[in-house]
């Protein structure tokens, strides 16, 4: 079977952060290689590498909404979300 780099893509022994818009809303400066929404959200800015046109990536989420990426910091206004680091 051929590998694809999705495959080698280890999120889970890398860890995460949970933020919400009240608390921990900040990300700060990272590697992250998925932002999963837990409840609906508005994100107030995110920025990452590689990402074509990430400055057109709309703000307002809904909950179960995935993000892949390499994405280096994310702030949340409001709702919910957990930056996956990557490894």
């Amino acid at each position: 079977m051929a590998k694809s780099r999705n495959n080698a893509l280890e999120f889970s022994s890398a860890g995460s952060i949970i933020l919400d818009g009240a608390n921990h809303a900040t990300a700060g400066v990272g590697n992250y290689g998925a932002i999963q929404i837990l409840k609906d959200s508005t994100l107030s800015s995110i920025a990452g590498t590689a990402i074509e046109n990430i400055d057109e990536l709309d703000t307002t989420f809904g909950a179960g909404t995935v993000l892949y990426g390499r994405f280096t910091n994310v702030t949340v206004a409001s709702g919910g979300l957990i930056a996956v680091h990557k490894a």
